[in-house]
């Protein structure tokens, strides 16, 4: 899809079985896919990657390349676009194989924070949550693809809950501390 990306790897085997071969060029890279379904790729220009899976993509990107590299071996992975938003070291947005793991998806996030209630992951699109309970698909390492994630989608977790018997003595504390102030205020307007 436009603004997702697909992952070029190009590995020139005859300088690998021989010690020889062309230029020692690296245009392995990831490349943004544009809104009319094309890459921009050095030496070859614009590939039009729409409508290709990723071996006729790979073949494809072998014929244009074949003029720079002696026998390239090329793999073409589809990335898609995840946004990870709360409880996460660094929320944002990434690019990642749609057969990589929640677990890869929440690592490139410096994984869950400290207060990080993992119990309340989610899937949404559109502003619909679509898919909830993730914390067993975390533990046992699903791929994106497995669970449903879509590109675009949005992984959002909450922090957990701080709300606990310390926090519940704090507040009647503050009560009592009202009541006394107001029985000195209602005294001493006597």
């Amino acid at each position: 899809h436009p603004g997702d990306a697909v992952r070029i790897n190009i590995i020139e085997v005859m300088e690998m079985t021989s010690g020889k071969g062309g230029a020692n060029l690296n245009v392995s890279d990831d490349y943004s896919i544009d809104r009319s379904g094309v890459i921009l790729m050095p030496l070859v220009g614009k590939i039009k990657v729409v409508g290709h899976t990723q071996e006729s993509l790979s073949k494809l990107l072998a014929q244009k390349f074949s003029p720079y590299f002696q026998e390239p071996f090329i793999t073409a992975t589809p990335l898609v676009r995840i946004s990870l938003m709360g409880a996460f070291n660094r929320p944002g947005s990434y690019r990642i194989a749609p057969d990589a793991s929640l677990w890869e998806l929440i690592e490139m996030a410096g994984g869950p924070s400290v207060n990080c209630d993992l119990n309340s992951l989610k899937v949404e699109r559109g502003g619909q949550v679509v898919i909830s309970d993730l914390l067993s698909s975390f533990e046992q390492g699903h791929s994106l693809t497995e669970i449903g994630v879509r590109s675009g989608d949005q992984l959002i977790a909450k922090n957990k809950s701080n709300f606990g018997i310390k926090e519940i003595l704090d507040w009647a504390k503050f009560g009592v501390t009202l009541i006394v102030l107001y029985l000195q205020i209602e005294r001493n307007s006597r």
